[in-house]
């Protein structure tokens, strides 16, 4: 049996609700600079963003589109229902949420990072949730590692350079029912490209 150090993220319910280098979910996104709200190809509506994943120096902002759920093939990486930012952590401001569509989730938790040796993911988790006074929702996902797929490997090739993507984090739906993320009680699923043009790219599998 091949052992990995798995990353996973807790939740951490003690988060200030103002602009934030770190990693947390649900409220408004932290950005910099210029920024336009992603709106989804098929409905034309803003998306709902669903939280940022702070990987070294970079925030990924996910964004997935919910005016019309399963109907926008939101949890297609390529279909325009879903949208990823990547922004600095440096000058950051909290982003005004637009007046239209359904685009924030009325909860805000951060995650800290506890390593457990295990197998994978899935084992990683079990073994984290196992502990005296430990809830499974309460892990968020993993950072980094390999991704633990649902279905079949969904890999994203990057637009650019047409090479499959980097796993960055995969997340499950959150710590608590009635604000979780909508993936049909599965996974999503974070890539990145590095390529000069590159970019992000936000799936699920349910």
């Amino acid at each position: 049996m091949t052992m990995a150090r798995i990353a996973l993220m807790i939740v951490d319910r003690d988060v200030a609700p103002e602009a934030s280098a770190e990693t947390r979910f649900g409220g408004a996104p932290s950005v910099d600079g210029d920024f336009t709200w992603p709106r989804c190809r098929l409905c034309t509506g803003n998306m709902q963003f669903l939280g940022q994943i702070r990987e070294e120096q970079r925030l990924h902002l996910a964004f997935m589109c919910q005016n019309r759920p399963g109907v926008c093939w939101e949890w297609d990486a390529d279909r325009g229902g879903t949208a990823v930012t990547c922004v600095g952590i440096d000058d950051l401001r909290l982003a005004d949420l637009p007046p239209d569509g359904d685009v924030s989730r009325p909860t805000l938790y951060g995650a800290r990072i506890e390593h457990i040796e295990a197998e994978h993911y899935d084992a990683a988790r079990d073994a984290w949730a196992g502990g005296p006074g430990r809830r499974g929702r309460d892990v968020l996902g993993q950072l980094g590692g390999t991704p633990r797929w649902l279905d079949a490997d969904e890999t994203p090739p990057c637009d650019h350079c047409r090479e499959p993507m980097r796993f960055v984090a995969q997340l499950e739906e959150g710590p608590d029912h009635d604000t979780a993320m909508n993936f049909a009680g599965g996974c999503g699923y974070l890539f990145r490209c590095e390529c000069a043009g590159g970019s992000g790219k936000f799936l699920w599998q349910g």
